[in-house]
């Protein structure tokens, strides 16, 4: 028994070893330390594609997100369930209450350094932050698992820039963050935005 312990631990410690970090920071411009500082941020899901991930991998043939909420529409309505079929129409809303959500988290977790905004004006920074690719996670891991089991992926990255020189300043790779699990679509989105900002913040 004490040898299939050791074992299991010794298999645990190599898993944590080798597995991708959440996020990298490329650049010396610390968020955490620019107290008074202004960014004009954004989401661009222009380029997200749908698919499993693991450890910042796509583990099948990732589809354009576009095409893949039009195709849970379609299964609803061929199950006989035209009024589940709100995937698209919903998907600009959860975008916009998980960016909120986003901005929300940030603005506390970073109170003493950056701080997001929507307004251009007052923003001497801009920070872009390009999905590439989303796992939406699953219910049935939600419910039954524990911890971030069943929670939502994202990978891609983000680029800080000084707005007055255009030059970027820091440099974000998103390369596997997980949000907690949750039964909803809707929920589990607001949360994965939400476990970047811990993870950004954890990386330095």
């Amino acid at each position: 028994m004490r040898k299939t312990m050791l074992t299991l631990a010794a298999l645990l410690m190599t898993c944590s070893i080798f597995a991708i970090d959440p996020v990298t920071l490329n650049g010396k411009f610390n968020i955490k330390k620019q107290k008074g500082t202004v960014a004009l941020f954004s989401f661009d899901w222009s380029q997200t594609k749908v698919a499993g991930i693991d450890d910042g991998v796509f583990v099948n043939t990732p589809v354009p997100i576009d095409e893949f909420l039009q195709k849970r529409d379609e299964e609803k309505i061929a199950e006989g369930k035209p009024e589940d079929a709100n995937y698209v129409k919903d998907w600009p809303n959860i975008k916009q209450e998980a960016e909120d959500n986003f901005k929300k988290v940030w603005n506390k977790e970073f109170k003493k350094g950056m701080q997001l905004t929507r307004n251009a004006a007052e923003a001497g920074y801009e920070i872009t932050f390009v999905i590439e690719g989303i796992d939406f996670g699953n219910i049935a891991g939600s419910v039954f698992g524990w911890g971030n089991a069943g929670g939502a992926i994202i990978k891609g990255y983000a680029n800080i820039v000084d707005k007055n020189s255009g030059s970027e300043v820091l440099h974000i790779d998103i390369n596997h963050v997980q949000g907690p699990g949750h039964f909803s679509d809707r929920i589990r989105t607001i949360f994965v935005l939400q476990e970047l900002v811990d993870e950004i913040e954890d990386a330095y």
